[in-house]
């Protein structure tokens, strides 16, 4: 297991100083010469120190006997996995995890570091879970269940503070393995006979071609995934396609579609008829696409290079349909990408509302009259959708707002919906 810090500890500098990100450290070291009881191990403290960090930094602060700033980035990593492993893990012993973060000290730090980190870590260790104790309420949020103040804030401010405290508490739990049946091939009831008899549990959603994995591990390498009877997919991205709903035989434009899930549940609504256009500005990821599409069946999708912001004059006025998945924050992802967290604040937040705003305006010009806009995010932000699209209707009176479920911006939660964080606008061209 030595090693094994070793590698958590780098990743976690990786992620926090360098602009990694997690997931993708993560699959490197999994396909590294390494046992899968480490990489779990690995996993599960790595995931978990980026998910908590506020919380374990305040813990940290409110012990230490050197001011937060000054204590080294590595050594406060060290500290962030040591504390993690005391509070929210039950596997290691409490001395066990002092001697182990001290042997990281000694390979990271000098002498000041290593006494520093043996007396901080003992002293933490003959501690309860600590409390929270800032008087004001959305610092007291943000700090114990570790998230943005900004994000916090705003719900805090605009929803409840119940509400706050379920989104924020769902934000830090594990994620459903979600799938979507592959129509065009299959239905729920003989995919869940498949896969039961491969060996995987299943659960039902209240959407009729959802499906819960509770074992997904090896869910690739099955023959059910080969055979392409089903997509690895959010609910909240399937109902994404579902509102726009496009009829048999139409023609749809999908902007942002990689790696293509969206695009090929498209395809299965309109049962491989009419003509779907998927774009991205980098092949390779529209050659994600191309693979998505072949495994599933898919016939009626072509992929193209396009860049969603710059006007294309080839598609204007060409479509009944144009879906616009854009490019966002991410702040629904938190539960499976928590180190959006820390690389998105509010002002790659402003800056990309600016780049949607393009996007939907060049978009108005592709769909004919009559035609639908679909415009989603993976993101909660009141600036990147309800900012977004106000903006885009009071320069474009031309587009109304259809509801979705009586609202004009739809949100989907984790606490509420069981999904990741999406947001979702329906347009209609009037003239």
């Amino acid at each position: 297991m030595k090693n094994v810090r070793e590698k958590i500890l780098l990743i976690l500098n990786d992620v926090f100083y360098k602009g990694a990100f997690l997931e993708e450290q993560l699959e490197i070291l999994k396909h590294s010469k390494i046992d899968e009881r480490d990489f779990n191990f690995a996993k599960e403290i790595a995931t978990g120190v980026v998910k908590n960090r506020t919380y374990l930094d305040y813990v940290i602060e409110t012990n230490s006997k050197i001011k937060f700033d000054k204590i080294h980035k590595i050594i406060l990593t060290i500290l962030e996995m040591a504390v993690y492993q005391m509070f929210f893990l039950d596997k290691v012993p409490d001395y066990s995890i002092v001697s182990e973060s001290v042997n990281l000290a000694k390979i990271y730090g000098n002498k000041g570091s290593i006494g520093f980190t043996n007396g901080i870590l003992r002293n933490i260790s003959k501690q309860d879970l600590p409390k929270v104790r800032v008087e004001n309420s959305i610092d007291n949020l943000s700090i114990f269940y570790s998230h943005p103040r900004f994000y916090t804030k705003y719900f805090y401010e605009n929803y409840s503070e119940d509400f706050t405290k379920k989104l924020l508490k769902a934000n830090n739990e594990k994620a459903p393995f979600t799938i979507r049946v592959n129509t065009l091939k299959t239905d729920r009831k003989f995919l869940i006979k498949k896969l039961n008899d491969e060996g995987f549990n299943t659960s039902e959603l209240d959407f009729k071609n959802a499906i819960n994995i509770e074992n997904p591990n090896g869910i690739i390498e099955s023959n059910s995934f080969k055979e392409g009877l089903f997509y690895i997919q959010d609910l909240g991205s399937i109902l994404v396609s579902q509102f726009l709903n496009p009829k048999k035989d139409s023609k749809v434009l999908d902007l942002c579609a990689a790696p293509g899930g969206k695009t090929t549940h498209l395809a299965e609504i309109m049962d491989n008829t009419g003509k779907i256009i998927a774009c991205d500005k980098n092949q390779f990821k529209l050659n994600l696409i191309e693979e998505n599409t072949k495994r599933l069946g898919v016939i009626n999708i072509k992929t193209i290079i396009n860049d969603a912001t710059i006007l294309n004059e080839d598609f204007i006025n060409e479509f009944d349909y144009v879906l616009v998945d854009a490019p966002c924050s991410g702040t629904g992802l938190y539960r499976k990408k928590p180190d959006i967290k820390w690389n998105k604040g509010l002002e790659d937040i402003k800056e990309l509302a600016k780049i949607q705003s393009e996007i939907l305006e060049n978009t108005k010009n592709y769909v004919k009259v009559s035609g639908k806009i679909l415009y989603s995010t993976c993101s909660v932000t009141k600036i990147e959708n309800e900012d977004v699209v106000e903006n885009f209707i009071n320069n474009n009176p031309n587009f109304k707002i259809e509801k979705i479920n009586d609202k004009d911006v739809l949100k989907l939660f984790p606490s509420t919906d069981g999904t990741d964080g999406f947001s979702i606008t329906l347009l209609t061209r009037n003239s």
